[in-house]
């Protein structure tokens, strides 16, 4: 990661450590990159200056924490333009189709008088409810995806956002979702526009020791209750959602992070919404986008010139820029949605003078289960006899099957060794045989 950067078309390096990148001849600069977005434009300063060929060469830039990072990109895996065309005029003509085919009304390219949007589908669903789809298939400034969404709801539409890279700019700053489809060929056929991303189900996960995560609540250990968790919708088409969506079977949300950051949009169920709002009002992507600016206009602190190539460098800058935007994974949403745990899991238990802890004896006894299943599975293999004889062997997938066995109860032997209920005995031993005893009850 770093904070110079060459800009091919001027010549010039840039210092994102300045407010002016370090040409106050050039007004504006830092914008001028945001809005006329070229892959190909920004370079890396060591590979420019050795013509190294140790990193991809081309840089972007990406803001974390209202701070512009450049970060390497692979020029090769952008896209043919004309391709995006043709595949942007495909989706547009099957989004319109597919609706008039649901009874929907549809407008295509649509300006309304003010002139400020054109909206490449409306969709006018029931109950006055109207979708105005934007298919973007190529590179667009943040401020652009703002503006156009600002718009559209000025004008009394939900918008959604059709993207087809999971790292496409408008995903989580506006509704969105994602297909995988490259070809316009292929747009035609429903089982090339499965939707990989956008949509979630609410899901309440046991926080328990069957649960490879710690408490989102504690951030260690489990708390034996549940807690809400946004997974990803499988099983839907496109046709799907432009049916759904109109007929307001899925409705937008946002749900902001807690520590105050840009939060997520996803297409959910109004039965969840319902249910994980529980009565409060939804947050607003608005609050959270006065935040963001709020951070970007504190002031710079300049830095020096940073000549050297940090390719492959893992920093926690690079990894949050290098994570896809959408990368598929749960959404906590513990602090919004939990469930206590049962009296079970949080009473203690006095043994031999002990006062033992309920989710430790609750550890202990997932453990037994643990190697009860190492056990299992380790005697359905062919004797050793049998395999040294060369009568027998293990397959891949006992070998596969055995190792996750293992390595979960290796995890709970760690889990139960770094509990913090070990500090407060004086006798390690006598209470390592009060806690078996007690998991045996």
């Amino acid at each position: 990661m770093t904070h110079t950067v060459f800009h091919r078309g001027y010549g010039i390096e840039l210092n994102l450590t300045e407010d002016d990148l370090g040409h106050p001849d050039r007004p504006g600069l830092l914008d001028e990159l945001y809005q006329n977005y070229k892959p190909d434009l920004l370079y890396c300063v060591d590979a420019y200056d050795h013509g190294g060929v140790a990193c991809p060469g081309f840089m972007t830039i990406r803001k974390v924490s209202g701070r512009a990072h450049a970060m390497h990109v692979n020029i090769g895996e952008l896209k043919e333009t004309e391709g995006e065309s043709d595949l942007h005029k495909a989706l547009k003509e099957y989004t319109a189709r597919t609706a008039d085919r649901e009874g929907f009304a549809t407008r295509i390219e649509d300006r309304p008088r003010h002139g400020r949007r054109r909206t490449d589908v409306i969709v006018q669903g029931a109950n006055g409810r109207e979708l105005g789809y934007e298919i973007q298939l190529s590179a667009i400034a943040t401020g652009s995806v703002d503006s156009r969404t600002r718009i559209a709801r000025t004008d009394g539409l939900t918008p959604l956002w059709l993207v087809n890279d999971e790292n496409a700019i408008p995903i989580d700053r506006a509704p969105w979702a994602r297909l995988n489809v490259f070809s316009w060929k292929d747009v035609g056929r429903r089982e090339a526009l499965p939707v990989r991303g956008g949509v979630k189900t609410l899901r309440l996960a046991s926080c328990d020791w069957n649960s490879p995560e710690p408490c989102p609540k504690q951030g260690r250990g489990r708390c034996g209750g549940r807690h809400g968790v946004w997974v990803a919708t499988t099983g839907l088409y496109y046709d799907d959602v432009i049916y759904r969506t109109a007929v307001g079977e899925l409705v937008p949300l946002y749900y902001e992070r807690s520590d105050g950051r840009r939060g997520w949009h996803m297409w959910v169920t109004p039965t969840d919404k319902e249910e994980f709002l529980q009565g409060r009002p939804e947050p607003s992507p608005d609050a959270a986008r006065a935040r963001a600016v709020a951070r970007e206009n504190r002031p710079l602190v300049p830095k020096a010139r940073d000549p050297e190539c940090h390719y492959g460098q893992d920093t926690g800058i690079r990894a949050e820029l290098a994570r896809p935007r959408d990368s598929g994974d749960p959404i906590d949403a513990a602090d919004w949605m939990s469930e206590p745990p049962s009296p079970q899991f949080t009473a203690t238990q006095e043994v031999d003078g002990f006062r033992i802890p309920g989710d430790l004896i609750a550890a202990q006894r997932a453990y037994y289960m643990a190697e009860a299943r190492c056990e299992q599975i380790f005697s359905a293999h062919p004797r050793p006899t049998d395999i040294a004889a060369g009568r027998a062997e293990i397959t891949d997938e006992q070998r596969v099957e055995l190792a996750a066995a293992r390595g979960e109860r290796l995890r709970l032997v760690e889990a139960l060794n770094d509990h913090p209920w070990w500090a407060t005995v004086d006798n390690r031993l006598r209470a390592k045989q009060a806690l078996r005893t007690a998991a045996q009850k």
